[in-house]
């Protein structure tokens, strides 16, 4: 691999289960992120041209990271075409921007290392982040900046969605903020169920990882359910949107020694 020069922009892409993220890195920091369905060819495929057509100029890059094979190919090849330049893949091309204590590096999902290690740059120290998508995962990171794994368990929509499919008469319903204690009809037991339940298992999760570290780790919430979550656990020390575009920008930083 050649050597990585320092860049005045990246254009950063995040290809998850059911949306890409892209965004924009430069001397303000992360702006004009977009999240966009997989099936909404046409719009990420315009997003990718209309974003790459707002950055500065000087020297730019293209910056890669993917948990899906199948729809990664498409997205990157469009990413290429409009930028004119070869996409540099976190941890294929690029090193994962954290050190690593787990059984099987290849296995830990390069979005989750993404999230954690911007977390990380933001605290300073030990910290839990729970990315709040499709799925959910709660990781931990050491006072030292070391990923030390988590637990993975299902989001609000695929719990809702779980309830509605595996039996005979629950209803299908979109999570939301529960309205009282006591859900007095199935919609809202349901919410309650759902909601309440990802809060208990947060806490149960972070006082866990807390008992281990010997210290709390601040708690970091991203994705697109991360303000639901956050307004039920008064245990969440920060919201940040996009933090695992921030990490994909932070490994190309890392390389180029611009971090």
């Amino acid at each position: 691999m050649s050597p990585i020069e320092p860049a005045d922009a990246l254009l950063a892409i995040d290809i998850g289960n059911s949306r890409v993220a892209l965004g924009v890195w430069d001397s303000d920091g992360l702006h004009d992120a977009r999240h966009i369905g997989l099936q909404q060819t046409d719009k990420w495929r315009g997003a990718l041209a209309d974003t790459w057509s707002i950055m500065n100029g000087g020297s730019r890059a293209l910056i890669i990271a993917s948990v899906n094979p199948r729809d990664s190919a498409a997205v990157q090849a469009r990413a290429e075409e409009v930028s004119g330049l070869s996409a540099l893949r976190v941890r294929d091309d690029l090193p994962l921007p954290m050190p690593l204590d787990i059984d099987n590096a290849d296995e830990v999902g390069v979005d989750r290392i993404c999230c954690a290690a911007a977390a990380y740059e933001r605290v300073g120290g030990a910290c839990a982040v729970a990315s709040c998508g499709t799925a959910v995962t709660v990781d931990c990171v050491s006072a030292e900046g070391h990923f030390l794994g988590g637990a993975i368990l299902p989001g609000l929509q695929m719990s809702c969605d779980a309830l509605h499919e595996h039996t005979a008469q629950l209803p299908r319903i979109e999570p939301r903020v529960p309205e009282h204690t006591f859900g007095q009809n199935t919609h809202a037991a349901i919410v309650n169920g759902v909601a309440y339940g990802l809060v208990g298992a947060l806490r149960e999760l972070v006082e866990r990882y807390a008992t281990t570290l010997r210290e709390w780790p601040q708690l970091v919430l991203t994705g697109g359910n991360a303000p639901l979550v956050a307004e039920l656990a008064d245990f969440v020390d920060a919201v940040v949107p996009d933090l695992s575009l921030m990490g994909v920008a932070l490994a190309y930083r890392r390389v180029a020694g611009q971090a």
